[in-house]
C-alpha cells in the first residue's frame, strides 16, 4: 500500500475551502487503496494523533496568535515528537496545500531532507489580503519571501483551477495542471426543505473580501420591499461582530456562526437562493460545488476560478461587485420561480459532469506516480 502525506494549516472541523478540498481527496485516494496522514494544525485544540480508516490525522501545536487566518507551528515537544511520527511511516508523496502557510514549509522542508517529493498546490488567484493597504503591502512581500524559499523543496505545482494556475506564473512557477477543486457527486444528501419564509442564504467567512457586505445591504434593501424572507449566513470572521450588532435589529437575519459540513448541507437544502459574491478572486470555491449538488440557485461574482463552474444566465447568475447589482439578481430570482429551478438544476449537470472527486483523485495518482 503506497502512502501519500498531505500538509494543510487546517483541516476539519475547522470549516473552509481549502479544508474540504484536503478531506474529500484524501477520503478518495483512500478509496482508491493508499493510506494517507494528513498533518495539519490543532487549532481546535482537540486530539493530537486520530486515526479514521486508513487516514491518519496528525495536528501540530501552534501559537494563539493569527492562529484563525496564518497558524505559526510551535515547534516544541510535543511538536517534535508527532513529526517523528511521520519517520515510522513509508511515505511514498507528500502534497502540500498553499505556498504561504507555514504548515505547507515544514512539509516541503520534510520532503526534501527525506527525499521525498513534494507536490504544491495552489488554491488562489491573488495575493492574501486583510483589506489594509500598509498590512497587505508588507503580506505581499512576506509572500514572495516565502514562495522562494518553498520553491527550493517542491518538485512540481498544480492549481484547483486554470485561473489558480495562471496566478502561481507571477512567482515564476509554472504549472504542470489542474488538480480541480471537486465535490463528492455520490454522497448522500438532505433533502430539499421549502420554508415558509423565502430563504437566502450566505456560508463562508465573515470578511470583507466575501462580499458579505454587499450581501447584508442588498438583502436589507429587498427586505424593505418584501418582507417575507429570511437571510442566513453561516461562518466566521473578524467582521462578525461589528454586522451582528449593527443588524441586531433585523430578526430576519441569523448569522449561526461556524458550522459543520453536514449543517451547510442542510442549510442549502433549505435555501431558495444561495449569495457567494466575493470581490477579490477565488480559486474554485467549495460552496458553489455544495450548491449545485443540492440544486441550490448561485448568485456569485466573476472572480478567479468562479467562472470555470458558473456560465452567466445558463447555471447562476454573475453580478458586479456591488450591492446594487446584487440587489437586482437577488429580486431576479425571488420573482422568477422557474429560472430558480432551472438554474439549479444546471449547476447540478455541471458539478456531476465536471467536478467530482474520483476525476480528481485519479489525476493527482496519474500526476504523481509518472
Amino acid at each position: 500500500m503506497k502512502t501519500i502525506a498531505i500538509f494543510s494549516a487546517f483541516y476539519p472541523p475547522h470549516v473552509g475551502g481549502v479544508e474540504s478540498y484536503v478531506y474529500y481527496l484524501s477520503k478518495e485516494l483512500e478509496r482508491a487503496g493508499y493510506r494517507v496522514i494528513i498533518v495539519t494544525s490543532n487549532e481546535e485544540k482537540i486530539q493530537s494523533v486520530e486515526d479514521e480508516g486508513n487516514v491518519r490525522i496528525i495536528r501540530l501545536p501552534i501559537f494563539k496568535i493569527f492562529s484563525q487566518r496564518f497558524p505559526l507551528p510551535k515547534k516544541n515537544k510535543e511538536f517534535k515528537h508527532l513529526m517523528s511520527l511521520l519517520d515510522s511511516e513509508s511515505i511514498d508523496h507528500i502534497i502540500v496545500n498553499t505556498r504561504f502557510h507555514l504548515t505547507s514549509m515544514v512539509g516541503a522542508k520534510y520532503g526534501y531532507t527525506h527525499h521525498i517529493k513534494v507536490s504544491l498546490i495552489e488554491h488562489g488567484s491573488n495575493h492574501l489580503t486583510v483589506d489594509h493597504k500598509l498590512f497587505d503591502l508588507l503580506g505581499e512581500k512576506v509572500e514572495h519571501a516565502l514562495t522562494w524559499r518553498i520553491k527550493k523543496y517542491v518538485f512540481d505545482y498544480y492549481g484547483v483551477s486554470r485561473a489558480a494556475s495562471k496566478w502561481i506564473e507571477h512567482f515564476k512557477v509554472k504549472s504542470s495542471g489542474e488538480w480541480y477543486n471537486s465535490i463528492d457527486v455520490n454522497q448522500q444528501t438532505p433533502t430539499r426543505e421549502k420554508q415558509k419564509l423565502f430563504t437566502f442564504s450566505y456560508a463562508g467567512r465573515i470578511i470583507k473580501q466575501k462580499g458579505i457586505e454587499n450581501v447584508l445591504d442588498a438583502y436589507s434593501k429587498l427586505q424593505s420591499e418584501y418582507p417575507n424572507m429570511q437571510l442566513i449566513i453561516a461562518g466566521e470572521g473578524n467582521q462578525k461582530e461589528e454586522l451582528e450588532k449593527k443588524y441586531k435589529d433585523n430578526k430576519s437575519i441569523r448569522f449561526l456562526g461556524r458550522i459543520e459540513k453536514k449543517e451547510v448541507l442542510n442549510l442549502l437544502a433549505k435555501s431558495d437562493v444561495f449569495l457567494y459574491p466575493p470581490i477579490w478572486p477565488e480559486g474554485l470555491p467549495s460552496s458553489i460545488l455544495e450548491a449545485g449538488l443540492l440544486r441550490t440557485p448561485v448568485i456569485t461574482t466573476a472572480q478567479g476560478g468562479i467562472t470555470e463552474i458558473i456560465q452567466d444566465q445558463s447555471n447562476g447568475l454573475l453580478v458586479k461587485e456591488d450591492s446594487n447589482s446584487l440587489y437586482q439578481a437577488m429580486k431576479e430570482l425571488l420573482m422568477h420561480e422557474n429560472l430558480r429551478s432551472e438554474l439549479g438544476n444546471s449547476l447540478h449537470r455541471t458539478v456531476e459532469d465536471k467536478f467530482s472527486w474520483r476525476s480528481t483523485a485519479n489525476k493527482v495518482i496519474s500526476d504523481i506516480s509518472k
